[in-house]
């Protein structure tokens, strides 16, 4: 099979160790094409019930967890942060010479869902705040300190640009994560359980691997242009084998690919799964619909992740494809997904009624043009 052969290719060229690929078509059992090992030197091929880093794949359960509490009544998306974070009151913007200035508009939740609030990341950025954020112990998931207090210090921080203005890769997912507990009363990893996981059957996604599934956690690689050249996280030494005092809902879960598959089926069948709703198909609409002025590029998305952004939007927790020609995408437009900081990717076209999921494991995931390769393979194998 086309998906087979696409793995094969990467292992034979020694760019990733193994990984699973998933065609996914409305009304019909996945095709799974499962190559190679969780780790080089394995003497066993990899396993369906491999553990994945899944890193910013969290984003979009994130959300969708944030607009469970949405339907309930918590929030709604123009409300200002400050109604619910006071530390986030008098949004200030950075200023090389002025220091900070206050801003003319106050960051909503929407801006947060979409990465328009002028939050940023250091890890993907180079911009200047980044040396006040890892000043003040904020990198990503690597944040000291846990939820409250890293959202706290989050607050603190003046944004890049006035919120709305512009599009920025960010750790703004990681408030709705907070957000989440102060809307339903709950801890951030409480409410994932028993809310989202254990509802449906998603039984090895967590925030740590647990003893007992510690030999199918997956070995994560550092790569080049050139293939392999050293262990970036050893599933033996792995942190994801503590449990993290930060939950990052930006990025800071583990999965496999059936959990994932069942959180995928949810969204394909617009919020419910096996035959109990968990949200409104209204929602789930707003959710994939573009939210931006305009789509990623024309509000600075740039290269980011080493992708054009053209006719491609992004709505409450996901890109969505709003233009799939000037995109230079297959299919319908409608497309929407995400992917992760060791190379996984998913995406469903509602248009199409079809979805793929890859999960591999090297960083940076986006060195290599696998992502490309396998949403195009996934296409040609439904001939759309």
């Amino acid at each position: 099979m086309l998906l087979d052969q696409l793995l094969e290719k990467y292992i034979k060229g020694g760019f990733i160790a193994g990984g699973i690929a998933v065609t996914l078509k409305k009304g019909e059992e996945p095709h799974l094409a499962i190559r190679g090992k969780a780790a080089i030197d394995d003497a066993l091929h990899l396993k369906r019930d491999a553990i994945f880093r899944i890193y910013s794949m969290t984003k979009p359960v994130t959300s969708l967890a944030a607009m469970m509490c949405f339907e309930e009544g918590a929030f709604d998306l123009d409300d200002p942060v400050s109604s619910f974070l006071p530390g986030f009151q008098n949004t200030r913007i950075f200023h090389e010479t002025e220091g900070a200035i206050d801003s003319p508009v106050e960051m909503t939740i929407r801006h947060v869902f979409t990465h328009t609030a002028g939050i940023t990341l250091p890890a993907f950025s180079d911009d200047p705040l980044v040396p006040s954020y890892l000043a003040n112990g904020l990198d990503g998931m690597r944040s000291t300190g846990d939820l409250k207090d890293v959202v706290d210090r989050l607050g603190s921080m003046p944004v890049l640009f006035e919120p709305g203005s512009r599009w920025k890769y960010s750790m703004a997912t990681d408030i709705l994560g907070r957000l989440v507990e102060v809307w339903s009363g709950q801890d951030f990893e409480t409410f994932l359980k028993n809310r989202l996981f254990e509802p449906l059957g998603m039984k090895d996604t967590a925030f740590q691997v647990p003893e007992g599934a510690i030999n199918r956690l997956t070995t994560c690689y550092a790569v080049d242009e050139t293939g392999i050249r050293d262990i970036q996280d050893s599933a033996s030494r792995s942190s994801f084998l503590q449990r993290p005092q930060f939950p990052s809902g930006s990025g800071g879960l583990v999965s496999t690919t059936d959990d994932f598959l069942k959180f995928m089926t949810l969204l394909m069948q617009k919020g419910v799964y096996g035959g109990k709703r968990f949200l409104k198909e209204e929602t789930f609409d707003l959710m994939i619909r573009n939210h931006l002025h305009g789509d990623m590029e024309e509000l600075g998305a740039g290269e980011f992740n080493f992708m054009r952004w053209s006719g491609i939007g992004f709505g409450l927790g996901f890109y969505t494809v709003t233009d799939p020609e000037k995109a230079g995408f297959p299919g319908k437009a409608g497309e929407y997904g995400w992917t992760g900081a060791a190379g996984t990717i998913f995406f469903i076209n509602p248009e199409e009624e079809i979805a793929g999921l890859l999960m591999v494991q090297h960083m940076p995931g986006n060195i290599y043009p696998l992502r490309a390769e396998f949403r195009r393979t996934v296409y040609q194998h439904y001939q759309v």
